[in-house]
């Protein structure tokens, strides 16, 4: 984890977490009860370690989180061996070398990105941009939906369908839309959520009348 925000309590809970090797459910279920962990009256800290206290097993998962880019390792300098994940937090006004390298140059390391921005394009569309195949918008202002339309959607569907995708998934509360180009429009490459696949594309292009 790459980040100018680690100091949010948020951070804090999943650095204790993942340094006491809780398993990825139990620090789920943190997260999903932080309202009952409240009335309770303990801090996080002590919570997660009388949690520790309690493994059957310990989680293999190992985590690093830096807050300068000097700290944070070339990605040829990472294991072969592991399924490495690199997330990039509030980078905006930082200079963008270290993810312009991860985005180019990690997939030969076994690296997955994950970058998270207020504004997509202040990202370099060459480096990053055009890197990402797996898009999740939260709610956009209209010249953001119109960029991102003729960036990535318009060839599949009429921009008046994208933003009313848009509109429908961002009414439920933490609603997102999906784009994920590494998938066809019959099969997920718009979606509300996670789950939820839009067919409006694939009427744009014929297909779901024929069926």
């Amino acid at each position: 984890m790459f980040g100018k925000s680690l100091f949010q309590p948020e951070y804090r809970i999943l650095k204790k977490a993942l340094k006491e090797k809780l398993a990825k459910e139990a620090v789920i279920r943190l997260f999903d009860n932080q309202k009952k962990i409240q009335k309770l009256n303990v801090s996080p800290s002590a919570l997660i370690e009388e949690m520790a206290k309690n493994l059957n097993k310990k989680s293999d998962i190992d985590c690093e989180f830096y807050e300068t880019s000097h700290d944070v390792p070339d990605p040829r300098n990472l294991s072969l061996d592991y399924n490495n994940i690199i997330i990039f937090d509030n980078l905006m006004i930082e200079k963008q070398n270290k993810c312009e390298t991860y985005y180019t140059r990690g997939r030969h390391s076994n690296v997955d990105c994950f970058y998270l921005c207020q504004n997509y394009f202040i990202l370099l569309r060459q480096a990053i941009r055009e890197n990402a195949n797996f898009i999740v918008l939260f709610k956009q202002d209209l010249k953001n939906i119109n960029h991102i339309y003729n960036d990535d959607v318009s060839n599949d569907m009429s921009k008046d369908e994208f933003r009313n995708l848009c509109k429908e998934a961002w009414k439920k509360p933490h609603g997102f839309v999906v784009i994920d180009l590494t998938s066809d429009i019959s099969n997920g490459k718009y979606r509300k959520g996670l789950d939820e696949f839009d067919i409006s594309a694939y009427r744009h292009h014929g297909f779901y009348n024929e069926i």
